[in-house]
């Protein structure tokens, strides 16, 4: 997409070294359901970010796991569709912790997984995999989409475990509380079904086809604007006075001066105009500068 005013306003969040966009962004759904999950099953916030994220092999995944990590064999719906997620010895101490204790930023020994650990993690391990399914069906508008749980453990996964089929290597780093616990999930899943395939570029085919799509997905997406008339701050003492029939003063530039915005910040100036009998904002300015405003300040009501 063209580089513009709205576009660096909007900050979009940069792809990992190496990364493949595409995949990139269903790491970052992976991310996403880990940090709703949490709310419920962990009861603490969590903050996810997602590392490199690209098309792998079975071999070169298990190749870079940790040492004592706890490693699941995934299942899904679709047959002979399996993968492998593994939680580094950081995540599982900090669920435990969770779990059994309170975080305090302690940082304990190495030690290998145990039964115990695996019975901690496993209900967040499926809570996670199924509300990234759910989200990612809803991005997809209800397309088919594989369902993933955990099926049993594996002490020392290797690549002939795994039929020979394009897959997916997702990492996501996790933050509870602010730096009081940490931990990396590292996740491999098959490639059908899962992303938006159309838009994954087969070895030594051009990606522009899965750019385009990526475009054209990102210009659909639909997004809210406000168009504000005239913003007024008043002593929470005088709001609680308000009653039926109570006047607020709009400056008469307001109608000249509006403000068009996201969420977050403001996008645009605009003014308020007729269009086809119907009233319009007409956009007079692009970005974050502020139009001169010959108008006085609003008169305050008095602190009570």
């Amino acid at each position: 997409m063209p580089d513009s005013i709205i576009r660096k306003m909007l900050k979009p969040v940069p792809n990992a070294l190496e990364a493949d966009p595409a995949i990139d962004g269903l790491a970052g759904v992976v991310g996403k359901a880990a940090s709703v999950v949490g709310l419920s099953v962990l009861e603490v916030a969590l903050e996810s970010t997602s590392r490199a994220a690209k098309q792998c092999e079975a071999a070169d995944f298990i190749e870079a796991l940790p040492e004592n990590g706890l490693f699941f064999r995934l299942e899904c719906e679709t047959e002979g569709q399996i993968g492998l997620i593994a939680l580094d010895p950081a995540l599982v101490d900090t669920i435990d912790t969770v779990l059994t204790g309170v975080l305090d930023g302690t940082t304990l020994p190495p030690r290998p997984p145990t039964a115990v650990d695996a019975a901690l993690c496993r209900p967040f391990i499926d809570e996670m995999l199924q509300e990234f399914s759910n989200i990612l069906r809803e991005l997809r508008n209800g397309k088919p989409t594989d369902t993933y749980k955990t099926a049993r453990i594996e002490q020392e996964p290797s690549p002939h475990l795994f039929p020979e089929i394009p897959y997916l290597q997702l990492g996501i780093n996790f933050d509870f509380l602010n730096g009081k616990g940490e931990g990396h999930i590292s996740m491999m899943i098959p490639s059908a079904q899962t992303e938006f395939t159309s838009t994954l570029p087969l070895p030594g085919e051009s990606a522009e086809n899965w750019r385009a799509e990526i475009r054209h997905a990102v210009s659909s997406a639909p997004a809210s604007l406000n168009v504000v008339l005239h913003r007024k701050k008043l002593p929470i003492g005088s709001i609680l006075k308000l009653k039926s029939g109570d006047t607020l003063e709009i400056p008469a530039r307001a109608l000249e001066n509006l403000s068009i915005e996201s969420t977050k910040s403001s996008l645009m100036k605009a003014r308020l105009g007729e269009y086809q009998e119907m009233r319009a904002a007409k956009i007079t300015q692009i970005g974050e500068e502020t139009p001169p405003d010959n108008n006085t300040e609003p008169l305050a009501l008095e602190d009570i």
